[in-house]
């Protein structure tokens, strides 16, 4: 059988804070706010995993969600970064 049936993206909205170097970093997955799919094995990336004092604020993050098909499916979360 042929899985051609994108998953359903689902994305959160999300807080990160600086360290003492001024940067954060997230995954992919933090992202995930239940997203699904008829088949198992979703794997997710994001469009930005890595924020800096140039961040500083709400951040439009892309997250794709991908099938062991390689169907595919993205939402946008906002990454908001804070001192």
């Amino acid at each position: 059988m042929n899985d051609v049936t994108p998953p359903t993206a689902v994305c959160q909205n999300i807080t990160v804070f600086l360290d003492g170097a001024g940067n954060a970093s997230i995954v992919a997955s933090d992202l995930d706010g239940g997203s699904t799919d008829n088949c198992s094995g979703l794997t997710f990336s994001a469009s930005q995993t890595a924020f800096t004092c140039a961040d500083l604020g709400p951040n439009n993050v892309m997250l794709t969600a991908t099938d062991g098909n390689a169907n595919s499916s993205n939402c946008i979360a906002v990454v908001t970064v804070v001192d």
